[in-house]
Order: structure tokens, then sequence, then C-alpha cells
């Protein structure tokens, strides 16, 4: 099996032969057309580079695509292929936009537009009924607009719901299964809190867009692989899987970084949901190519194809079930066909005076099953990409990306190929369809693995709750397979997100071995640890039986059992041993770690993967305020702290005090508020503060006394512990912790 190890090589002239050196590059957007991959990254001072790839994985530098001094540092460039122009739209070192056309993906471009502003980011989305927009920055959401062929823009919309709290960038849109997904990055390029998120809508590319409930897909706020962002979305080889590329920005604890690394990971939808296996560290299984793939102008694929009486058909036949792609110059009498089984049975699309039309041909003669209005001047003299979804229930028809409408499932078994095209190129299937895929993946570990996407051949059934979530409910005797990529072999953490609807018995096998618990009756999902188990890296499968009861169940996560730590330091020696983030600094003193700016602060201990413990600190508050509190924090997992972000920019808890009350904050770069009461603390003196947290359950102690415990039925699961401030002035004299 062929795997691939981010960050990707991306080879240039002055690399190529050189061991483990590659492009750094940031921004990277990856575009298919006819087969191939294209990158455009960020520019340099050259201009606008381009590389080229079958795979996602071996890429081949191809050089610069346009000679304009302008482009230099021309921010994230992407390109869009509509009705045979290659669309190129860039903001040259960020002062607005320009738009460049050109007939081949690598240039060269030509300028079609001056400078109209709007800040940066530009992306390009064609809808089915080819409108094209523009999406772009703006703070705090993405915005859009109305764009013509020309280039023309439109009033500009604000798409709430695409808020990431402040600037917000890197838009990239994609329609999957009837919905329209929104991706987007913020807040700024050099917080290690840097991250993506999603957003859905069910109405169109205007919006309205509903915010998930897990809305972030990916964030590292590590200091060597953190600073995640500025995604694009592909469709895989294999014509079935999404992909995602960004990149990364490492830095070290001076601030000093040494360029920007492109990553890619394997995007995933369970029911409505989308998440990213990922980020990912260690080799995973490349991206899989097609059952069947060639190119019918290239004479290295010849032998994949067969010519006969005007028609070009792959050697190979397509099963029942799948996924099929024919991209050609249809010319007049030009036609694509699918299903091919003899000249008297198959299914053909043609594409004459702006109609789409699907005909199923049988024994019986020829009947019409599909014709839709393809958009006002669309050419027959240009390459086209007709793919056609074959799945169970229905069968499902594009051009270009754009669905054109469906049918009744169709039977998608024989060749496919094209008769009397002007030009045929690129050809394949793969019996895959509607990312069915998603249940063959090896899910990146640490990291989640999803019911929904068991293995083929797993038990259980679809469940809808009230929320609209989706979940798959397993009774006694069921049982599903989940596949893992394992990045570092060792003990791990087993936690389950399920309810129970009567008493239940889990158990979860590993080649390594094996865990499991008795889960009481439920009356909400609840994130519970079925045990510890002892993996191999690599890849693997696990095994997750019921066996006794019935359980719905979400999602499983395997996460690092690291050694416990603890420690108790007071005056210098607490100076010395905290591990304080970005942000307005500790003054050390002879008393303690002293906050003393208006400014935020965070100094950390233990490690990320931490899952349970205790932090105790002797605080003296010199001035309390209701909008800079100051307290403790656990389970932090992620943290950050930059002046053009999200004043939280942690995920993880906070038990806060402003004088007059203690609350309980839930941080996912943002806050929920879980808890507050009263609680009069005076300013100038000393107060022991004492905070637990055991699974979903967090408790708080002043001087001794408990104040509340708060249940969490899902839980972050695992963080570090630590004490700061969001701007109160303090004196932090002792801290004791532990953590397991």
């Amino acid at each position: 099996m062929k795997q691939y190890q981010n960050p990707i090589r991306l080879p240039e002239p002055e690399t190529i032969g050189k061991e483990n050196v590659w492009a750094k590059v940031g921004d990277p957007f990856v575009y298919r057309f006819n087969g191939r991959y294209y990158l455009y990254p960020s520019a340099g001072a050259e201009g606008i580079e381009v590389w080229e790839s079958e795979d996602l994985t071996d890429w081949q530098y191809i050089g610069i695509v346009a000679d304009d001094p302008i482009l230099g540092y021309a921010y994230a460039p992407e390109i869009f292929y509509f009705n045979g122009v290659f669309y190129l739209i860039t903001s040259p070192r960020g002062e607005g936009h320009y738009i460049y056309t050109s007939c081949n993906p690598t240039g060269p471009f030509e300028r079609l537009t001056d400078n109209f502003g709007q800040t940066i980011d530009g992306s390009i989305f064609v809808d089915d009924d080819g409108s094209l927009y523009l999406f772009r920055a703006g703070n705090p959401s993405i915005y859009a607009h109305k764009l013509e062929r020309d280039g023309t823009i439109h009033e500009a919309h604000e798409l709430f719901g695409t808020s990431m709290g402040h600037w917000t960038e890197g838009p990239g849109v994609f329609k999957r299964a009837g919905r329209y997904y929104i991706t987007m990055t913020g807040n700024h390029l050099l917080s290690r809190g840097y991250r993506i998120d999603y957003a859905i809508s069910e109405d169109g590319p205007l919006g309205p867009w509903m915010v998930p409930r897990n809305k972030t897909i990916l964030v590292n706020s590590d200091y060597e692989n953190g600073s995640l962002g500025h995604s694009s979305s592909v469709i895989g080889p294999d014509l079935d899987s999404y992909w995602i590329f960004y990149h990364s920005y490492p830095v070290d604890r001076m601030g000093k970084r040494n360029g920007r690394n492109s990553r890619m990971d394997r995007m995933l939808f369970p029911g409505d949901e989308l998440v990213v296996s990922g980020p990912s560290q260690s080799e995973c299984p490349a991206p899989p190519h097609a059952d069947f793939y060639g190119w019918t102008d290239n004479a290295d694929y010849g032998d994949k194809f067969q010519y006969e009486s005007g028609r070009i058909l792959s050697c190979e036949a397509l099963r029942q079930i799948g996924t099929a792609e024919v991209t050609l110059i249809p010319g007049n009498e030009g036609k694509a066909l699918f299903g091919y089984r003899d000249e008297q049975e198959y299914v053909s699309i043609s594409c004459v005076k702006e109609h789409f039309m699907v005909y199923v041909v049988n024994e019986d003669g020829q009947e019409c099953l599909l014709d839709s209005k393809l958009y006002e001047g669309f050419r027959t003299d240009v390459l086209h990409s007709l793919r056609v979804e074959f799945a169970p229930e229905e069968t499902r028809f594009f051009i270009d990306l754009m669905m054109q409408g469906k049918t009744k499932a169709l039977d998608g078994t024989g060749r496919i190929g094209t008769q009397n095209a002007q030009r045929t190129s690129y050809v394949a299937f793969h019996g895959q369809v509607g990312q069915s895929s998603d249940r063959l993946h090896y899910n990146n570990i640490p990291g989640k693995a999803f019911a929904l996407l068991a293995m083929p051949g797993s038990d259980g059934k679809v469940f809808r709750c009230a929320d609209g979530q989706q979940h798959l409910m397993l009774r006694e005797g069921e049982q599903i397979r989940l596949r893992l990529n394992v990045e570092q072999a060792g003990e791990y953490h087993i936690q389950i997100l399920a309810q129970a609807f009567e008493d239940t018995k889990v158990e979860c096998g590993f080649c390594t071995g094996e865990c499991g618990m008795k889960l009481a009756r439920m009356e909400s999902m609840r994130r519970l640890e079925l045990g510890r188990v002892i993996l191999e890296a690599g890849i693997q499968e696990c095994n997750l039986i019921i066996k006794e009861g019935e359980v719905l169940l979400h999602s499983m996560e395997l996460f690092p059992a690291i050694e416990p730590e603890q420690g108790e330091y007071s005056g210098l020696e607490l100076c010395h041993k905290a591990d304080q983030i970005e942000g307005d600094i500790c003054i050390d003193r002879v008393e303690g770690m002293q906050m003393d700016r208006k400014g935020h602060v965070l100094s950390r201990f233990g490690e990320r993967f931490h899952a349970d413990g205790f932090i105790e600190a002797d605080i003296l508050f010199y001035e309390f305020d209701s909008d800079n509190p100051s307290g403790l924090f656990l389970r932090v997992s992620e943290d950050s702290s930059y002046y053009e972000q999200v004043e939280v920019g942690h995920r993880g808890y906070f038990v806060g005090f402003d004088g007059n009350e203690m609350f309980i904050w839930r941080m996912d770069f943002g806050k929920k508020e879980l808890w507050r009461q009263r609680c009069f603390l005076l300013p100038w003196k000393e107060y022991c503060i004492r905070v637990e947290i055991w699974g979903g359950s967090i408790s708080v102690w002043v001087n001794g006394q408990r104040l509340v415990t708060v249940m969490e039925n899902e839980p972050f699961s695992y963080g570090r512990a630590g004490v700061g401030s969001f701007g109160a002035r303090t004196l932090v004299k002792r801290i004791q912790y532990e953590l397991r």
C-alpha cells in the first residue's frame, strides 16, 4: 500500500535531487482538471508557481504561470475552469484582487481585470445553474459577490454563520449531496491558534449558513506543527474521496519561523457532519487511484481502450454501483457512454443546443430520462467532464461538477467511453459512490473513528435524534469494525461517545488486547472511557461488540495514555517551572509569578494528553475586573495568544473569578458558560483555589470549601492544566498539581 507523510514534498528546480529538501510554501490551492491535479501556493518574488500530479502525492514542478511583474508576492492564487476558460484570481501583496484567464491550467495567464479591491483570498465557485460567485476574506465574516464571466462583481453579501470571531479568511466552497459546504480560516497567520472551520447551507452559496456543533475541523497549536490554515478541498483520484490541503507554520519559542509547509489529509462525512482525519503526523495510506483510469490521448494508456466505429471504450467494465467520469470535447455529435454492454444496451449523455440529455438505450429502443437546460453560451468545442454516480437509491448526473439532475437507480454495469466526440481524454471509473469509500479509510490516531463510517459488513442502523444528529444504533450481539492508523506504538485511552438505553455491556477488541465496560441507562449521549489498550504503530482494525443491551454510538476516540505528572512549586522555582505561552509576560518575583499587565497570560503544566487530575494555586488578587478575570485552566489541549485573534484562543476549561462571582467556561476559540455563582473575594487578599476534573466532573474549591461540582456529558478528553489571567493583576505564589 502506497503511503505519504506530511508535509507534502514539492520539488523545485533548486531542490530536485536533494534529499529531504522541498519547497516551503503556504496557502496551497489544489484544482482537479481532466484527471490531473494542479497546486498553486502564495507567490514569491518571481511570481505564481504551479505543480502537477496524477495522484496528489507525487508532484512535478511546472513553473511560473504568468509573465506579469505585478504577481510577485501574490497572495493565495486560485484557479477555476468554466466553459473553456481558466480563471485565476489573486491579490498581489494583499492589495486587492486581479483576475487572469488562460486556456491552460499551467498558463500563460493574461490579465482580465484591473485591481477591484475586496480585501484578499478570493475564491470562485459555480452553482449547478452556471451562476458564478466570488468569496473573499472579511472581518468578522466571509463575504460573497455574484460574479460575471467578464470579471464584473456585484454587491457584497456578508455570510452570517462564517465568522470566526475576528478576521476570517481563506474561504472555499463546494457542493456535495445537495448541501453547500464552506471552509474558512482564522484569525491570523502568525497565531498558533490559526485554524480551519466550516459551515453548511441547505439553500445556496449566499446562505443562510449554519454553524455545526463541531465547527473546527483542523487545529494544532503545538509550536512544531501548529498554525494550520488556508485550505482547499478536492475530490481524490478514486473519484469518490475528498481531501483537504492546508499549511502549517512552525515556530520556535523565540518566535522564529522557517517557512510554511503544505499538508494533506482526508475529509470524511459521517452523516451530516464534515470532519478531517488529522492533522496527521505519521505515514498514512496515500489517496487511491480509481479502479480504472487513463487518458485516451496519451499513448502510454493506449492498451486500456478499444477503438471501434467512432467509439472509444474502456477495456474494463464498471460493476453495478460506482462513479464514472469521462472528459471530452463533445463537438456537434459527440456523446459520453456509460454502462455500455453492447450496441443495444447503454446510457448516453449528449450536450446539444444547450441541453444536457440522458438516454437509456436497450432492446426496446431509446428513452430520454433527463433533459436539463445548460447555462447560456455553453460551448461544445471545449473540454467538459461528464460524471455519473450510480448509487443504490438513485443515479446522479453532473457536468463539470454541476449537478444536472437525477433519475431512478440505473445499473452501471458496463464499459465507459465516447462516441463521435471531437476529442476524448480522461476516462475513469471506481466502485465507490457518494463517499462510500470513507468506510474504508484508516482513521488517524490520536483521533476519532466514527460509528457511521464503520467498515462494510458492520451491523447497526442509522438513527437520527431530535437534535438532527445521526448515530448508529447497535443491539445485543451486533458489532462494527473500524480501521485505524496509529501514529506511535504505546498505551492508549479508549473512549466512546454513546448513550445506553438499558444496562449494556460493550467490548472493544484489538490485535493486541481488549477492553470494555458495563453501561447503565443514560438520558443523553455521554463520553465514557472503556479502558486502556497497548497498540502497535501503523494500520490495523478494531472490533466493537455489544455483549448485552443496546446503545446509540457516535464515535470512538483514542489518545495516548502518558505517564502521570505532579509537582508543587512556589516563589522563583514556580516562575522557572511554569511553561508560559505567548501573551503579556509574567514578572518573576521572589514571591512567585506576577501577572501585572492588562493582557492575556497563561502558564501551563503537564502534557497535551493528560486526561484527569487537579491543580491548586495560592493566588493574591491585586484587583478585580468583571471584563478581565483570572483563574485556573484544565484540559487545555490548544492554546494561543495573539493581538489579532479571538480573545479566548484556547480549547479546554477555565475557572475564573472577578471578585463577585465564580464561573466555569468551556473554551473552544470562544467561550460557553457552564456555570456561574456568587463568590465574594477581596482584593489584596490571598486565596487557595483548587480545581479538579475527573471524566466529565469539574469541582471547584476556595480555601478548602467546595463551591460546586458541574457535570459535562461530552467533555474535552485531555489537555494541560494552568494558571492565568485575561487582564486582571494577580500574584501566583504557589502551584500544586497532579495530572494523569
